[in-house]
């Protein structure tokens, strides 16, 4: 009895470790966030009453704390030292990777508007956009963290490796969004239209990119992750990531003919901005991404 009560403390002494870790980390947000943005945070929020500012900033929150319960599950570590070590590790990894994904959004993948500097000027509908990839990103660190069963150093760099695939492949669903938009209005660039502030094109950009998130979260409950053959378990994955994902995409756009069955919705989200259908566009997406972690995570 006596060293089961001694298991029993130090599992609530980790516990409690890693919730000062997480929350020490997501309350320090505020201020990475004011520093990378060049902007005093306080003055956004409450002089300007910058609601893109507030917008990204809790979407990436909320990213770091979908990546931080990825960090912190699991076994604990043996020593005290070596959890905090472990859930700092992943935790540090993880800022850093969420950042480099809005960089990557910015810089590669919507080129043509720089979603930073809208956010700072208050178009809302770039801070949807940079919520989305946010979020997206923070999702799929967290699956992939939960997938990884190990805190070591080829842990971390098997992390590395599939966030560079699922960024490459959320690179792939905004350029095709960025196409079907070009191709749909004679070469009229979607940047620019979220440039305008269509908050109804960025709505239903949230919807696809979150759902394909979620197609990620539900292939790493199919593919086993196996430290002695690493190359292939994660070459598996990836190609189970993208079959989940054209699935998610096309049951996403047969859901979406029925829903919405008589309502012409190029002209309402692209041409009047009716962020209603918009709305109801990205539900359906989120919901089928769901249903697959429920069937497969």
């Amino acid at each position: 009895m006596d060293e089961l009560m001694n298991i029993d403390t130090y599992i609530y002494q980790i516990l409690l470790i890693d919730l000062v870790i997480a929350v020490a980390m997501i309350s320090g947000l505020r201020f990475i966030t004011g520093v990378v943005a060049n902007v005093d945070s306080a003055e956004e929020l409450a002089a300007r009453d910058n609601v893109a500012f507030g917008i990204a900033m809790a979407a990436g929150i909320i990213a770091l704390a979908l990546m931080l319960t990825g960090a912190v599950a699991g076994e604990p570590g043996i020593t005290y030292l070596d959890e905090v070590v472990s859930v700092l590790a992943y935790g540090i990894l993880g800022v850093l990777l969420i950042k480099i994904g809005r960089l990557m959004q910015d810089n590669i993948v919507l080129r043509g508007i720089e979603i930073q500097q809208q956010v700072k000027n208050g178009n809302v509908a770039a801070a949807v956009v940079d919520a989305a990839n946010t979020l997206a990103t923070g999702l799929v660190l967290r699956a992939v963290m939960l997938w990884v069963e190990s805190d070591t150093l080829s842990g971390l760099l098997v992390v590395l490796a599939a966030f560079v695939i699922t960024q490459l492949l959320l690179a792939f669903v905004a350029y095709c969004r960025v196409w079907v938009f070009a191709r749909r209005h004679d070469g009229s660039s979607l940047q620019a239209a979220l440039a305008r502030g269509q908050t109804a094109l960025a709505v239903r950009f949230f919807g696809h990119l979150m759902g394909v998130a979620l197609a990620v979260t539900a292939a790493s409950g199919v593919v086993a992750y196996q430290a002695d053959a690493l190359m292939q378990a994660l070459l598996l994955w990836a190609g189970i990531t993208l079959l989940f994902t054209i699935l998610v995409s096309l049951l996403a756009s047969l859901a979406r003919r029925v829903v919405l069955l008589g309502v012409n919705v190029i002209e309402e989200v692209d041409d009047q901005n009716n962020v209603g259908v918009a709305a109801i566009e990205a539900a359906i997406a989120i919901s089928i991404g769901l249903f697959f972690v429920a069937l497969f995570a």
